[in-house]
């Protein structure tokens, strides 16, 4: 009877063991094929790429990579991770089917500033130190040219025609245009003298304004993408943060970082629609659906608000564990994902029920941090 009770146990112990090895296979074989349905947090310290189930909050794969992740993108209607390391000068490819390297490129600039395109086919990559340009197929995993000359810039903004690229030249005080068809660029004056501090450039959503904030003379500006002349220029205060467009694209948002002043325009008359107060140091921002309750917060502090943008108040504030490096709004417009440099886990926000969760990611906090199809179009 001893002997059979101590067979029945070992059997069970057997299947128990075996049943745990078989969830942990199928654990690290979770499908990570569909961009669309994930996002990608790089660690700061340790060459480690944690791809996230952006809807559970859960790693479902960490790639351990050669070189550190210094920018990520993920092409959001094809299977393809890209990381970029300024130190040597490199991008490098994964397929998330295989979910192996694939391929690395050799770049002729430092790679300080990475962009996808809103097709999610083509890569601008800008060094705003020395200068010069590369367009990269992400796709093809090469190069598809290179303009040496190219001002020291941050990042572009590709316009949907996807031909033309914009960019703020600070030596000049200018909005530049570069024309990808040509490979020719020309330069729109914004400010009475050069050498200004001038933020990337945004955009309406039907391309009609491109939008750049003069964080030396305190201005921000509305040029017409079709005159290429200044429609309008607002005075929002001494230190103006990027302007953002909200997706769907009936407001213009603007913050001083110095007096943490936001005011929003009705696109189209520009016709001023809120004037509200938040803290200093706001930077960034994540618009929910309807452009309804959005999500402002800072790369120099943890305090967050979320903004009701129909009662024109805020809704909630907090405070966050750790200081965030970058937000990203789901394509729903639901859900708004949080990185932070010093602590290792991801903040996901629900912007219409106000509720904040945290998870694990990474070891030490994030370099960078990307999703598959964000609501951020016009940023």
């Amino acid at each position: 009877m001893i002997l059979s009770i101590r067979t029945s146990v070992s059997t069970e112990v057997k299947r128990l063991i075996f049943l745990l090895i078989l969830l942990s296979g199928l654990a690290q074989a979770a499908d990570i094929s569909n961009p669309l349905k994930l996002l990608a947090v790089a660690d700061r310290s340790e060459n480690i790429i944690d791809v996230v189930d952006i809807s559970r909050g859960k790693v479902l794969h960490r790639f351990e990579t050669a070189y550190h992740p210094d920018h990520l993108l993920i092409t959001p209607y094809a299977p393809i991770l890209l990381y970029t390391n300024t130190e040597n000068k490199l991008a490098v490819f994964y397929s998330l089917e295989t979910r192996q390297e694939i391929s690395r490129v050799q770049l002729p600039i430092t790679p300080r500033h990475v962009v996808l395109d809103t097709t999610g086919g083509k890569v601008a990559i800008t060094d705003s130190v020395a200068g010069g340009f590369v367009l990269l197929s992400a796709y093809g995993q090469s190069i598809d040219f290179v303009l040496p000359s190219f001002p020291a810039t941050g990042d572009v903004l590709f316009d949907p025609n996807e031909v033309d690229i914009y960019y703020s030249n600070n030596e000049t005080g200018s909005l530049g245009l570069l024309d990808m068809n040509v490979k020719q660029t020309e330069e729109m004056q914004l400010a009475d003298q050069p050498g200004q501090q001038l933020s990337s450039p945004s955009r309406s959503l039907d391309a009609r304004y491109i939008y750049v904030a003069n964080q030396t003379s305190g201005e921000v500006y509305s040029l017409n993408a079709f005159s290429k002349i200044i429609y309008r220029t607002f005075d929002i205060g001494k230190s103006p943060a990027r302007p953002y467009t909200t997706p769907q694209g009936s407001f213009l948002y603007l913050t001083d970082q110095e007096s943490g002043r936001f005011l929003s325009f009705e696109q189209g008359l520009f016709k001023e629609y809120a004037d509200v107060q938040f803290d200093k140091g706001i930077d960034l921002v994540t618009v929910g659906r309807f452009d309804r309750f959005n999500l402002f917060l800072s790369t120099l502090h943890n305090d967050y608000y979320i903004y009701d943008n129909v009662t024109k108040a805020i809704a909630s504030q907090g405070t966050f564990k750790g200081r965030p490096i970058d937000a990203r709004g789901a394509a729903d417009g639901k859900t708004a994902y949080v990185a932070f440099a010093d602590i290792a886990e991801l903040a996901m926000i629900s912007l219409e029920h106000q509720v904040l969760r945290y998870f694990p990611v990474g070891e030490s906090g994030a370099s960078a941090f990307t999703i598959g199809l964000s609501n951020n179009v016009c940023h």
